[in-house]
């Protein structure tokens, strides 16, 4: 092989390479909120909320809150409004799973 040849194959291997490498830093170590609002929502207008946790890809706690007309909407996990509906879901959900596990185990008797 020509000199010029294997220059221009180890150049398009090491461009691609590149590539592949800053495409998936972009895609998969992203926040999903760029920005947050504090403010308060109406939760008659909530669809769902979405908690995600700190992890290798967010090196914060990320609240998206889905309305009813589709909209998703950042807020801000200090704002104290928040912080209440956060305990609030915790209590229902921990409250919810409690009472299937005394369903299930009174079943099974």
């Amino acid at each position: 092989m020509k000199p010029q040849t294997v220059f221009l194959l180890l150049t398009i291997v090491i461009c691609l390479a590149s590539y592949g490498l800053c495409i998936g830093n972009t895609t998969y170590s992203r926040c999903k909120c760029v920005s947050v609002i504090t403010r308060f929502i109406q939760p008659k207008n909530f669809e769902h909320i979405d908690i995600f946790p700190q992890g290798s890809f967010c090196r914060k706690v990320e609240i998206v809150i889905t309305m009813k007309n589709g909209k998703k909407i950042c807020v801000s996990p200090q704002t104290q409004w928040v912080k209440k509906l956060v305990s609030l879901l915790t209590e229902k959900n921990e409250d919810t799973t409690q009472s299937n596990a005394n369903n299930s185990s009174t079943e099974r008797i």
